[in-house]
């Protein structure tokens, strides 16, 4: 990566914590935020020790106002990585609870939004956007988060060229399953699953040469579109969803 002043969310574990560690380096400032106190001040002595220099913000992406503040203070951005997000599903029940839903779609879409578009307003060259493989397709399991990742997605590409004519490249990461704290309590196969140290290479690999789109593994993802032509009687019972982390 030639970035070297960096801002990450969802920092305090999983892929970001991985994205974290794989951007520190002598050279490098790094702002990262997080909502776990404990796990983002690993995070970022580990970053400490790789030779970075690092802010730490204790923050929840759905508060707007702290969120501007905090993008407005990082000052000479190059990168930001938008990464914080949470995962839902029925669980034992057929239904998402509400609350489960609204903290979802709150974090999910409201909080990446929180975060890119003052960066945007900022006139931050490149952005990040981790979305999910699960956004391009319907998940019976998992409403809530492959629909909040789905409006993201399309949100992202219908974006980019604006963005990119006020000088910001958008980019759009559409993970498989990775290995996080999250994943762990999946009670289902989870295809394809990668550990967060090369999810983060991959990402940033991609991001380095410019892509618009980073979707990995592809064939998950054309998994995942040839579901949505299955009969809804079949649909039904597709497992899984691959998550962020």
């Amino acid at each position: 990566m030639r970035d070297q002043n960096i801002a990450i969310t969802g920092a305090s574990s999983g892929l970001g914590r991985a994205l974290a560690l794989a951007t520190a380096g002598p050279g490098v400032m790094l702002h990262l935020a997080g909502r776990d106190a404990p796990r983002l001040g690993e995070t970022a002595q580990a970053c400490r020790a790789k030779g970075a220099q690092v802010t730490e913000a204790i923050m929840d992406v759905t508060d707007a106002p702290a969120m501007e503040a905090w993008l407005r203070s990082c000052a000479g951005l190059e990168l930001v990585i938008a990464n914080a997000g949470v995962s839902a599903g029925p669980g034992k029940g057929n239904l998402e609870r509400v609350t489960q839903v609204r903290r979802v779609f709150s974090t999910n879409l409201d909080g990446v939004l929180n975060t890119v578009l003052p960066a945007m307003e900022l006139r931050v060259p490149r952005i990040a956007i981790i979305s999910s493989i699960a956004g391009l397709v319907a998940l019976p399991t998992s409403p809530a988060y492959s629909a909040s990742k789905a409006a993201l997605d399309f949100w992202v590409r219908a974006a980019t060229p604006g963005a990119a004519r006020e000088g910001v490249a958008l980019t759009l990461v559409r993970p498989g399953f990775i290995r996080t704290p999250l994943t762990t309590q999946n009670p289902y196969t989870m295809p394809g699953l990668m550990d967060a140290d090369k999810a983060a290479q991959i990402i940033l690999a991609g991001i380095a040469r410019g892509q618009r789109i980073i979707t990995f593994p592809w064939w998950l993802a054309s998994c995942a579109r040839l579901a949505n032509l299955l009969p809804a009687s079949v649909f039904g019972r597709v497992p899984g969803k691959p998550e962020a982390g």
